[in-house]
């Protein structure tokens, strides 16, 4: 199960760093989509992030609940709140503003996470894969957010 888990996360980066690398060599039409689809990709996987909230809730009873750090209240407001967030960050107008407020979303809830689901039962370090998943995604996001700033580069030596 691990290894399967450590492939699909790491194949859900795909994307991130395929419409990353766009957005740096792709025509500005092109890149502007690649920024546009970049934005949309990074919501839905932080609403994926969001919904573990949940699983971990409706997968447990009040018992094991109960060791849990967190009330399960807080879990499924988190996990909503983390979901509705980002629908709003893909929706600015601006790529630049949007990827920065996901790349800001991806941070915290990672936060967050290390500190609620440290309480977890897994049999794997589910944190660390977690870890790697939000670092990836993150230099992804600050790669796009970078290509921004690509018009006004210097061209050529000096």
């Amino acid at each position: 199960m691990r290894t399967t888990a450590y492939l699909l996360a790491f194949g859900l980066l795909i994307p991130f760093w395929v419409l990353s690398a766009l957005t740096w060599v792709a025509t500005p039409a092109w890149s502007a989509h690649a920024l546009d689809a970049l934005s949309a990709y990074a919501a839905v996987m932080l609403g994926f992030l969001g919904a573990i909230h949940w699983g971990v809730v409706l997968a447990t009873t009040p018992a094991e609940r109960a060791l849990l750090v967190g009330d399960a209240r807080h879990r499924l407001g988190w996990g909503a709140l983390l979901v509705l967030a980002a629908w709003v960050a893909a929706m600015l107008p601006w790529a630049v503003l949007s990827l920065s407020l996901l790349f800001l979303l991806l941070v915290v809830s990672w936060q967050i996470d290390r500190h609620w689901l440290d309480s977890l039962p897994v049999g794997w370090s589910y944190q660390r894969l977690r870890q790697w998943f939000t670092l990836l995604a993150a230099l992804a996001l600050l790669a796009a957010i970078a290509s921004w700033l690509r018009p006004l580069l210097p061209v050529g030596g000096a």
